[in-house]
C-alpha cells in the first residue's frame, strides 16, 4: 500500500507543478536569450551569497544575532518555497478521501519529505558547495564536524517546514530545538556537535511521541475581555474582522518581511562591514517593506465592509475603517523603515561618520508606499502590474548606483 501511496502522490506532484508552471517555458526561453550570460551569473551570485550566509556559521566570534539571522534566513527561505507549493505537495483535494484509507503514518511523512527534497531544487547547489568548501578551508576533523551540523540544520528544518505546514505546532515546537542550539554554539566543535546531536534526538523523540491534544476553549477574564471589547468598538470592528479574515495575507507578508531581514543578516555574516553593503541592505529591505505592505489598506478596508455590509452605508462607520486601515499598515511600514535603518548602521565599518548612510531610500519608498496604498483603491488592472514593476525598477536603479 505505501508504494503504491508514493507513486500515487509522486504523478500527482509532478502533474500539478506541470499544470501550474504550463506556459513558463517560453518565458524562460525568452527570458534566457535577453538576459544571456547575466542571468546565470546573477542566479550564480545569489546561491553563492546564500552558500557564504551559511559558511558564516562556522565563524568563530560571530554574534547570536547574527547567527540567528543566517539559520532563521535559511528557515524562512525553505519554508516560503514549501508553502507556496503545498497544494501540490500534500495532495490537499483528495485529503478527505485519503484520511479513509489504511495508510501507514510513516508511508505519508517518507512521501512528504521525499517531496520536500524535491522541491528544494536549486538550492541543494549552495548545500553541495558549502560543503566542499568545508573540507577545502578547515582540517579534516573541523570540517567533519561542520558537516554533521549542517547537515542537522538541512534535516531538522525540513522536517520543521513540513510539521509547520501540517499544523502540528506542538512538535514543531520540539523541532525548532536544534536549530536554537545550533544559534549558541560553533558547529566545528566537538563538545558543540555532541551537544546539537543530543537535541536532535531528543526533538525527534518528542516530535515522535507528542500527540496533538485539543485545548478547552475558556473565554478570557472579565478586566481582559473589556479591553478587547474596547479595542474592537475603537477600531469600528475592523481589527477583529481583519485578523480573522486576513490571517493568511498577514502571515504571508510578515515572513517576507522577517525572511527579508534574516537574509540581511546573513549579508552582513558572509561580508565585511561597508558603506556600499549598508546602503544596499537599506534598499532592499525598505523595498521589502514598501512592497509587501502598501496593499494592506485597500485589503483591510475592503474586507471589512464586505464583511460587515449591514453598515457599509453609515459615513461615520467607513470613514473610521478607512482611518483605522491606513493607520495600522502605516505603523507597520514606519516600524519597518526604522528596522531598515538599524540594520543598515550596524552594517558600517566601526568608526564611520554619522551622515555616512543616505537617506533618500527613506524618502523614495515612502513615497511608494503612499502612492501604492492610493493606488490599490483605484479598481483597475494596471495597479496589479504597475506598482511592483515600479517597486522593482527603482530597486534595480539605486542598487546599480550604488555597487558603481
Amino acid at each position: 500500500m505505501s508504494l503504491g501511496y508514493a507513486r500515487l502522490r509522486q504523478w500527482h506532484f509532478r502533474r500539478a507543478l506541470a499544470d501550474r508552471f504550463r506556459g513558463m517555458g517560453r518565458t524562460a526561453i525568452v527570458a534566457a536569450g535577453f538576459l544571456g550570460g547575466a542571468g546565470v551569473l546573477a542566479v550564480a551570485e545569489l546561491l553563492t551569497v546564500l552558500a557564504n550566509g551559511l559558511m558564516a556559521l562556522t565563524a568563530a566570534h560571530l554574534p547570536a544575532v547574527e547567527r540567528l539571522g543566517v539559520v532563521l534566513g535559511w528557515q524562512l527561505a525553505t519554508l516560503g518555497l514549501l508553502w507556496s507549493l503545498r497544494g501540490a505537495i500534500f495532495m490537499r483535494e483528495a485529503e478527505p478521501f485519503l484520511a479513509t484509507l489504511p495508510i501507514p503514518a510513516r508511508a505519508v511523512w517518507r512521501a512528504d519529505a521525499l517531496i520536500a527534497m524535491q522541491c528544494y531544487s536549486i538550492l541543494w547547489l549552495p548545500l553541495g558547495w558549502l560543503l566542499v568548501a568545508l573540507w577545502r578551508r578547515l582540517p579534516p576533523a573541523p570540517a567533519l564536524l561542520a558537516c554533521v551540523s549542517y547537515l542537522v540544520l538541512v534535516g531538522c528544518g525540513l522536517l520543521l517546514n513540513l510539521l509547520l505546514l501540517r499544523g502540528a505546532y506542538r512538535r514543531a515546537a520540539a523541532m525548532a530545538l536544534p536549530l536554537l542550539v545550533l544559534v549558541a554554539i560553533r558547529p566545528q566543535s566537538a563538545p558543540g556537535v555532541a551537544v546539537l546531536l543530543c537535541a536532535t534526538l531528543l526533538a525527534a523523540w518528542t516530535a515522535v511521541r507528542t500527540r496533538p491534544r485539543r485545548t478547552a476553549t475558556a473565554l478570557p477574564p472579565g478586566r481582559a475581555r473589556a479591553w478587547r471589547e474596547r479595542i474592537a468598538v475603537a477600531s469600528a470592528l475592523a481589527l477583529p474582522v481583519s485578523l480573522h479574515a486576513l490571517r493568511e495575507p498577514l502571515a504571508v507578508r510578515g515572513g517576507c518581511l522577517l525572511g527579508a531581514w534574516a537574509l540581511a543578516m546573513a549579508l552582513r555574516a558572509g561580508h565585511t562591514p561597508a558603506v556600499g553593503l549598508a546602503t544596499a541592505l537599506l534598499i532592499g529591505l525598505s523595498a521589502m517593506a514598501s512592497l509587501a505592505l502598501y496593499r494592506l489598506p485597500a485589503l483591510i478596508r475592503g474586507t471589512v465592509l464586505a464583511r460587515l455590509d449591514f453598515l457599509a452605508g453609515h459615513r461615520r462607520f467607513r470613514r473610521r475603517v478607512t482611518v483605522f486601515a491606513a493607520a495600522l499598515p502605516a505603523a507597520l511600514f514606519a516600524t519597518g523603515l526604522g528596522a531598515s535603518w538599524e540594520t543598515a548602521n550596524h552594517a558600517l565599518p566601526a568608526g564611520t561618520v554619522a551622515g555616512a548612510l543616505p537617506t533618500y531610500p527613506l524618502y523614495f519608498y515612502a513615497g511608494l508606499f503612499v502612492l501604492g496604498a492610493l493606488a490599490s483603491a483605484w479598481p483597475r488592472e494596471a495597479t496589479r502590474w504597475l506598482l511592483p514593476v515600479a517597486h522593482f525598477a527603482l530597486t534595480l536603479v539605486l542598487l546599480m548606483a550604488t555597487l558603481t
